[in-house]
């Protein structure tokens, strides 16, 4: 079943994890490419010249329609930003189509891993209105890698421990890279322990990200500025990656 519908998703191909309009706009040549879609999965690493990889989790009509319409305006707004560094500042707007993006892209691959973390009913919300499930926050920072391309779609879930206040609680943790431009989300559910039921929160990020990954999901109704006053490089993205994860709770 597709992933934003009551339709059935396709057997074959489906949603680009890295939209196609980017084999167009890079140069052809091999990249190194390696799958690791969560922290725990392991990593496989291969040579490719383009990006291919497909996740049959959605309908015809949904990827065709509302999906690549999305992916559209993305690429309009913020592909000299993924690839060159171009500076931007978020309004409103801009803030709905960039969080939009990057809930699509989170409930595709958590779609294609076991158990969804979603309900139906935001992801059908989703679909209609591109409204986003409440308590979800994205933030993004500046990727100042050696490699000329970077690119990542990696997810994680975790819980607070037991005797902690936010025992209870589940968090999703979604990072999305492409070139320079890194988007990371978090979004939170009750989890099903018997008695233990805290009130779902937004989680505040660590205080020394604040000047590099500074949040624009929910809106918070001033302009952003990207890139932030400090970027990431290679010796710092996986502590970007993990750091809700690896947070005292």
């Amino acid at each position: 079943m597709c992933v934003f519908c009551l339709s059935d998703a396709v057997e074959i191909g489906g949603e680009h994890i890295w939209d196609a309009w980017l084999n167009d706009a890079l140069p052809e040549m091999l990249y190194r490419a390696v799958e690791r879609p969560t922290l725990d999965s392991p990593a496989i690493e291969y040579d490719a010249n383009r990006f291919k990889m497909k996740l049959p989790v959605v309908c015809r009509a949904c990827n065709n329609e509302w999906m690549s319409a999305l992916s559209l305006k993305i690429k309009d707004r913020f592909s000299r930003s993924m690839l060159d560094g171009e500076p931007f500042s978020l309004g409103t707007k801009d803030g709905v189509i960039l969080a939009a993006f990057v809930f699509m892209k989170a409930a595709l691959m958590n779609q294609s891993l076991p158990g969804a973390f979603f309900t139906r009913d935001a992801r059908e919300r989703f679909r209609t209105d591109l409204i986003l499930p409440p308590f979800v926050q994205c933030w993004f920072t500046a990727y100042e890698g050696a490699a000329r391309m970077h690119t990542r779609s990696q997810s994680h879930i975790f819980s607070p421990n037991p005797g902690t206040r936010l025992y209870g609680l589940q968090f999703f943790c979604f990072n999305y890279i492409v070139g320079k431009l890194a988007l990371q989300l978090l979004a939170v559910r009750w989890k099903n322990i018997p008695g233990a039921r805290s009130a779902l929160i937004m989680l505040d990020a660590p205080k020394n990200w604040n000047l590099a990954a500074p949040r624009f999901w929910p809106d918070p109704g001033i302009f952003v500025s990207w890139p932030p006053p400090e970027c990431v490089g290679d010796n710092m993205i996986e502590l970007f990656v993990q750091r809700f994860g690896a947070f005292p709770y």
